[in-house]
């Protein structure tokens, strides 16, 4: 492997100006650092992350929270796609990762000792009591996803289209000709459940219609509570023509139900599904889809955070990453022909 040296030799510099600039550190030239960064890229270059932490005065080390229990962590196909996209960017970066579930006691209380550089929580939760101290004794952290405007601290986030998808996805069926459209959401302590119900009203709203609260549904995550909110909305006197599940966690449960009675999708009943798992290639028929790049998010929440530690700052401070609305066969147009 290459070393200092010897790119400070290719380069024509000193060995402390090549550290300096491989350490984004004052008193480089701007020309300077990009040629001694160019070349390391050239050598494949990487510094010993232990070396690199010493000389910041850095731990290199991000801590990641999952304010929630194990269980519902590891079943989840959404954390392991967000821890994927932390890791691959921490890794190249020369940082660990250091995973922290369903702590109960004060976030902050990890970096102040000494034990990360920075945070990532993967919060969701608006009554999370943990957060505020974060902002409130500036620690470099980051959630996933962000906050609404009137939260009273702002902190660093990354995120995807809640609000974008779901208000398409409910548009896309009331064009379709549905009316009776269920919402399995989470509960309304999540980010999540309450951005994307304003969404589903609005679609609504905009389209001069009005939705009707029997349909929407409070759930804790889980495919057992799925399938049997499911079996309540087609046990209605006038069931959903559409249903819109929220998450990898939530589907199986809604699919399960649908089959177990023989209907037919989408002959009996639309189905929307919002994830990031391969689920919905392997369902007949396959899943009309808001696929949400929950690899692209947490990268991107790695990103700002170690921008905020080694800079002290982040040029972006709520990123947001476009999802893709995907038609497939679960959807059709109502009342079917």
């Amino acid at each position: 492997m290459a070393t200092i040296k010897e790119i400070a030799k290719k380069a024509g510099v000193s060995y402390s100006s090549v550290s300096r600039a491989l350490n984004q550190q004052s008193g480089v030239r701007p020309e300077v650092r990009k040629k001694v960064l160019e070349i390391a890229r050239e050598l494949n270059y990487h510094p010993h992350s232990s070396a690199k932490a010493l000389v910041q005065n850095r731990i290199g080390v991000l801590g990641v929270i999952i304010s929630r229990t194990s269980e519902f962590a590891f079943q989840n196909p959404y954390f392991s796609h967000m821890l994927l996209g932390l890791s691959s960017v921490a890794n190249d970066m020369g940082y660990h990762l250091m995973l922290v579930i369903n702590q109960q006691q004060s976030y902050a209380s990890l970096y102040h000792s000494h034990l990360v550089d920075g945070i990532v929580v993967l919060a969701n939760r608006i009554d999370d009591p943990y957060l505020p101290e974060l902002a409130k004794d500036g620690v470099p952290a980051v959630v996933v996803p962000g906050f609404p405007d009137s939260w009273e601290f702002d902190l660093p986030s990354a995120n995807s289209e809640n609000y974008q998808d779901v208000y398409r996805a409910i548009t896309y069926l009331l064009n379709l000709g549905h009316r009776d459209i269920a919402f399995i959401l989470g509960g309304m302590n999540s980010i999540y459940s309450l951005v994307r119900l304003e969404a589903y009203k609005a679609a609504f709203r905009d389209k001069g219609l009005e939705y009707k609260d029997k349909y929407l549904k409070e759930s804790d995550f889980s495919k057992t509570d799925a399938f049997r909110l499911m079996g309540e909305l087609l046990d209605l006197p006038d069931p959903p023509s559409a249903v819109i599940s929220i998450n990898d966690a939530t589907t199986p449960g809604v699919l399960h139900q649908i089959n177990s009675r023989g209907l037919r999708i989408p002959e009996d009943i639309s189905v929307v599904a919002i994830g990031c798992s391969d689920l919905v290639d392997l369902t007949d028929p396959p899943l009309t889809t808001i696929k949400v790049p929950v690899i692209q998010v947490g990268r991107a929440a790695a990103r700002v955070l170690i921008e905020l530690i080694e800079t002290g700052d982040c040029r972006e401070r709520h990123v947001v990453i476009p999802s893709a609305f995907v038609v497939r066969e679960s959807t059709g147009v109502w009342p079917s022909r």
